[in-house]
């Protein structure tokens, strides 16, 4: 479990004296999103992890692009066709990455490509402070949000084909709050296209895993399959924080099982009275069971270890 903190993903000089810099824990998480395998442990990333695990889906995605397309050829690779495939997409995913804007509700420019430092993480609009109920992602409308739409079409598909837990279970509740403490979002578009992007890497791998296994390329069978934004926050009837939870699912490419990690900005380990668990006294199972944050915690830990 990665969880959050008083520094800012957005500004490196935030973590002088802790013991680990920005720059190391973007190396860590990245490892972490990389290790999720049928003996590893689901990972849940919390406040500040929520944030760093979506910079380092951008990340991976780009450090991915570069190698690919500096590749000159794969050993075992007849007629370099894997090779091709593999640079084809990547050649898409830059396209989209260099021209992918990204831009708040009231047309205000936070990132104008994936190669802005607040392309992934930007500032929110306001700081969400204390219990925010979570109500159900909506896709953005191509024309109006400038998304392109293959990366909302993506997205839907993903939604449609995984269960993700906190969608399921806003629907189940009546209502679900939860506390948020924040004033830096993950950015929609960087999500989107995130999902769209290990789709297309993942669905032209398949056929060529056998010599991708083999060469220098091989951690690309590492990554995620998709990533699905499952909820958003509202202030005064308007969607704030469009991304306040995302599910990572991992396709195994022999059996096909999928593997899931969790991403919150909010605090489902928080309990109501907003003190950490491991500092207050043990609470009783009623307070568990009354609580939004708790029932769905143990839900994020139960679905994460299912397969």
């Amino acid at each position: 479990m990665v969880e959050g903190g008083d520094p800012s993903v957005r500004d490196a000089s935030t973590f002088a004296g802790s013991k680990a810099s920005l720059k190391d824990l973007h190396l860590f998480i990245e490892k972490l999103l990389l290790s999720r395998s049928p003996t590893s442990a689901p990972a849940i990333f919390i406040c500040l992890g929520h944030q760093l695990a979506a910079q380092a889906h951008i990340s991976l995605i780009q450090r991915a692009v570069r190698q690919v397309l500096d590749m000159k050829m794969l050993q075992r690779d007849r007629g370099n066709k894997a090779l091709h495939a593999l640079q084809n997409v990547c050649q898409q995913i830059q396209s989209v990455g260099e021209t992918l804007q990204v831009k708040k509700k009231n047309g205000q420019l936070v990132a104008s490509n994936w190669n802005d430092s607040e392309f992934t993480v930007g500032p929110n609009e306001f700081k969400e402070v204390g219990d925010r109920q979570l109500l159900h992602y909506q896709s953005p409308d191509s024309e109006t949000s400038g998304i392109p739409q293959q990366l909302i079409t993506a997205h839907e598909v993903t939604a449609d084909e995984f269960e993700g837990v906190i969608d399921t279970s806003i629907e189940y509740e009546h209502e679900l709050n939860i506390a948020m403490f924040h004033s830096d979002e993950v950015n929609e578009e960087a999500m989107l296209f995130a999902n769209w992007a290990y789709r297309l890497l993942h669905n032209t791998i398949i056929p060529y895993r056998y010599i991708l296994a083999g060469s220098s390329l091989s951690w690309l069978m590492q990554l995620p399959f998709a990533v699905e934004i499952l909820c958003s926050t509202t202030h005064e009837g308007e969607v704030l924080t469009e991304c306040s939870a995302t599910c990572i699912n991992y396709k195994d490419f022999e059996s096909k099982v999928i593997r899931r990690s969790f991403t919150c900005q909010f605090h489902p380990e928080l309990l109501t009275d907003l003190r950490v668990v491991g500092r207050r006294e043990p609470p009783s199972y009623a307070q568990l069971k009354r609580d939004d944050g708790a029932r769905l915690f143990t839900r994020l830990l139960y679905a994460g270890m299912q397969e």
